[in-house]
């Protein structure tokens, strides 16, 4: 009597996550340009008419797997996120008597975006790009989260008055997604990596405390600094 052969059962969000995972590795090395469903499905090691049910065409492939960076980015960022990238309730608009958490919250922050940025350094940039050239990058659920955030900070009692959250968000995103081009061509280990995201996260508090939080909350920030990160204002 022969064995029969057990088929495996089909997984289709396993598959799914294979494929986008295998597709963010082409794109992070060859861009747009150098993807396409048929080379993705042999990376993942699906079939391709398999990969071609999840994603009949490029684009919408490129699509899901810059949504699934960005939904990676969110979860590494924020940890106390939904999965739709609405903040947890009373987490917004922090006042001066909640000073000494809000700086926390804004360093632990820093390092994990830091952090994520120098280890996805490639598809950070794609993604980054992607989500700059929207017409509407607040339908991206990392940065709709993290606007939600900055404007928070520019309603409460803790911020400058008129401070430009659009500008601001631009600036910020745009400089932890390039550090990482420096950090390639400087550190040249993991330690040294992770030297690097200390020192980018360290200047970014310093920046907001001079340009970003009120007076008030200097001292509180200068001490953080001092005996946390070793840096001096």
């Amino acid at each position: 009597m022969s064995k029969q052969k057990q088929r495996r059962k089909r997984d289709p969000d396993a598959t799914r996550d294979s494929i986008l995972e295998a597709a963010k590795s082409i794109l992070a090395r060859d861009g747009a340009e150098g993807l396409s469903v048929s080379s993705v499905a042999k990376l993942a090691g699906v079939n391709r008419g398999t990969a071609y049910q999840h994603f009949q065409v490029k684009e919408d492939l490129v699509r899901a797997t810059l949504d699934s960076v960005s939904q990676q980015l969110l979860e590494a960022v924020f940890e106390d996120s939904d999965l739709d990238g609405d903040p947890p309730e009373g987490a917004l608009q922090p006042d001066l008597a909640h000073l000494p958490e809000v700086i926390n919250g804004m360093a632990e922050f820093n390092l994990r975006l830091a952090r994520y940025a120098i280890d996805n350094p490639d598809i950070g940039r794609i993604w980054l790009y992607d989500v700059l050239s929207r017409e509407n990058p607040k339908d991206d659920v990392f940065y709709k989260r993290f606007a939600q955030a900055l404007q928070g900070l520019a309603d409460s009692d803790a911020s400058l008055d008129d401070m430009d959250v659009e500008v601001l968000a631009v600036i910020m995103l745009t400089g932890y997604f390039l550090w990482p081009v420096w950090v390639r061509a400087h550190a040249r280990s993991k330690k040294a990596r992770k030297e690097m995201a200390v020192r980018f996260a360290a200047e970014v508090l310093r920046l907001s405390m001079h340009g970003v939080l009120r007076a008030d909350s200097h001292a509180l920030m200068q001490a953080y600094l001092k005996s946390n990160l070793g840096r001096k204002s």
